[in-house]
């Protein structure tokens, strides 16, 4: 009995220390391939470089967009990616702070203008009645006119004069009418090229900090 209990101890430590290998392997490959995770769309626009030290390969992760473009070391591939996926975050951040700001800030200007445009349109289309009422006057007494020819040529050429000037008076004003309305859609087209930037930002921000908080979860 004394004879057999080495044997059996040996035989239990080996089995344990198959069974904390296995483990230790499905642990190790359950992991998120680093080197592929490096060149993941969401953060191509990252260098990674690696780095043998005498404490071990470092690596270094540096930014080419955004305002801190400065490398950061990293002691291992996983922290290197999670800080590329943080930075990103921030960049994105950032840049959905600004063009919420800029969309703001055009559509105070697009409700500006279009007050503004309502009440030019209004005055617009006032003095084009008023000046359609006195073309057509001029034009019925140019008419009765041309019965008493000799008679009333000075007049007759004088209502010539105010009638030629008052159509392209007519004629100009439509034209700004027509460029007003033109600067309205341009602003509002453009409001709506900002709102979908803004909404696909917004998209990829939270796709970035979802992949951010998975690489974290099996990185921890």
């Amino acid at each position: 009995m004394q004879t057999s209990f080495p044997k059996i101890a040996t035989v239990i430590l080996a089995i344990t220390a198959v069974s904390f290998m296995g483990m230790a392997v499905a642990s190790y490959y359950g992991r998120p391939d680093p080197i592929a995770e490096m060149h993941s769309p969401e953060i191509d626009e990252f260098q990674f470089e690696a780095t043998q030290t005498e404490n071990g390969i470092t690596w270094t992760v540096t930014p080419a967009v955004g305002e801190d473009l400065s490398p950061k070391q990293k002691d291992n591939a996983y922290n290197a990616i999670l800080e590329a996926y943080s930075s990103k975050s921030k960049h994105l951040s950032t840049e959905t702070a600004q063009l919420n700001e800029l969309t703001a800030k055009l559509r105070e200007r697009i409700t500006q203008v279009e007050s503004e445009q309502e009440q030019d349109l209004k005055a617009l289309e006032a003095q084009i009645a008023i000046l359609e009422a006195e073309l057509e006057k001029d034009q019925l007494a140019l008419a009765n006119g041309s019965v008493q020819f000799q008679k009333l040529a000075v007049d007759a050429r004088t209502i010539r004069d105010e009638t030629t000037k008052r159509r392209e008076d007519v004629i100009r004003l439509q034209n700004d009418l027509e460029e007003l309305r033109t600067d309205r859609f341009r602003l509002q087209q453009q409001r709506l090229v900002l709102t979908d930037r803004l909404v696909r930002l917004q998209l990829e921000n939270e796709s970035i900090q979802l992949r951010l908080d998975q690489l974290a979860s099996q990185t921890n």
